[in-house]
Order: C-alpha cells, then sequence, then structure tokens
C-alpha cells in the first residue's frame, strides 16, 4: 500500500531518538533544521553528538526515562542497531497513537522519512515507499543536479513580492501576476547572476509603482 505524502510542522514539537550513533546523528542534524525540540536517548554518543548536547541543541536523557518523555511526544524514531529494541521502541509509540520511525525496519513504522532535495524553503521529497532507500538517495543526487540554488533564490523572491501584494485584496489578479512571474524567465536570470535584468522583468510584470528595488535588494541581503 503507498504511503500518502505530507509535509508536517515541527517547530516547538517534542521528538524523541532512541540512539546515538551515525545513523541517529544524521536524523538529528536533519531534524535540527526544523525547529522541534530534541530528546536523544544513549549512553553512547558519536563525537557530534555530544557536542550538540553540550551546545543544549538536544538533550541528552535516561533510558529510565523513556516511557516518561515518550507521553507527551509528537514523533519518535527509534535508531539503534539491535532491532528488537527498535520494534520494541515502536510498538510502544504506537500504542500511545504516536508518529513514529523504525530505522531501516519499515514493518515497524507508521510513517517513513523520504529523501529530500533542498534549495532554501523548496523541498522535494522522495520516497519508494521503504522498498528501496538506495534508489530514493540515488534520485535525490540526479535531482540536486536539476534543481539549483536559483530555485531557492527565485522562491525567496516570489515570497518577497507575496508580501507586498497580499495587502491588495485582489487574489485573482495576483494568481495571473504570479503565473507570469514564474513564466517570465527569472529562473534563468537568477541563475546567471543578472539583477539588472531581473529588475527590468519585475517593472515590466508588477509595473513602476512596486518597489522592485526594495525586494531584490533584501534577495541580495538574505542570499
Amino acid at each position: 500500500m503507498p504511503y500518502y505524502p505530507v509535509f508536517l510542522d515541527l517547530k516547538d514539537k517534542k521528538v524523541l531518538v532512541i540512539g546515538g550513533g551515525k545513523v541517529a546523528e544524521r536524523k538529528i542534524k536533519n531534524l535540527l533544521t526544523y525547529g522541534c525540540s530534541i530528546y536523544i536517548i544513549s549512553k553512547n554518543l558519536t563525537p557530534a553528538l555530544k557536542r550538540l548536547v553540550s551546545e543544549n541543541k538536544v538533550e541528552n536523557i535516561p533510558y529510565e526515562s523513556l516511557e516518561t518523555f515518550m507521553d507527551d511526544a509528537f514523533m519518535v524514531i527509534a535508531a539503534t542497531d539491535n532491532p528488537e529494541i527498535n520494534t520494541g521502541v515502536a510498538l510502544q509509540a504506537r500504542e500511545r497513537g504516536i508518529l513514529v520511525n523504525a530505522v531501516d525496519q519499515p514493518q515497524d513504522c507508521n510513517f517513513i522519512m523520504p529523501s529530500i532535495v533542498r534549495q532554501g524553503a523548496l523541498q522535494i521529497a522522495i520516497s519508494t515507499s521503504g522498498k528501496s532507500p538506495a534508489l530514493a538517495k540515488k534520485i535525490r543526487k540526479e535531482m540536486g543536479k536539476l534543481f539549483g540554488p536559483e530555485y531557492g533564490l527565485l522562491l525567496e523572491l516570489l515570497g518577497l513580492i507575496r508580501v507586498k501584494l497580499i495587502s491588495h485584496e485582489q487574489a485573482s489578479k495576483n494568481k495571473i501576476t504570479f503565473q507570469k512571474l514564474v513564466d517570465s524567465g527569472l529562473l534563468e536570470m537568477i541563475k546567471k547572476g543578472n539583477l539588472d535584468k531581473v529588475r527590468g522583468t519585475l517593472v515590466a510584470i508588477l509595473g513602476e509603482n512596486f518597489p522592485v528595488d526594495d525586494v531584490v535588494n533584501q534577495l541580495v541581503r538574505n542570499k
């Protein structure tokens, strides 16, 4: 059965990771991008995880606290090198109705983590429904070559423009405007670093009264 793709808001959510090896390290480094509160349970941590704990970016808690911490967790990731432990953790999480991922054990998961191509706010998630993580990784690398940094910058620019336009209650007009922007060749201009052409294109579509220099200058500052 296929998995339903969804993007979750993890900001300030409690995420519990069991395991302190390289796999757990990769999962935690990725999770830190999303602003969640991460608690790790493991007696042995990689040097990178020890550093994250010392910097108070991750909190290491004793295994005896697992059930207590799990009670109000939003997500649990079982990433030990012991499949039986991962299965037990996953069972406890599922009994509580919590999102749980047991690494490389799809039968114990109620969600699986996709391979992600990320450029700024743009995220493209790739899944093989747990059948071949290696193939998902291969596709991610290939797509990473197709979707370069210019996509993140274009999305940033469109976001800045949207903020300026959103106050004008002209939803249908704005929809047409944004379609023109997307189809205008801005992506290639940004890729080539041709800001003069970017400005000219924006003026042509948005009009002389739109603060084009403001959004372009802010884009450069955020770059």
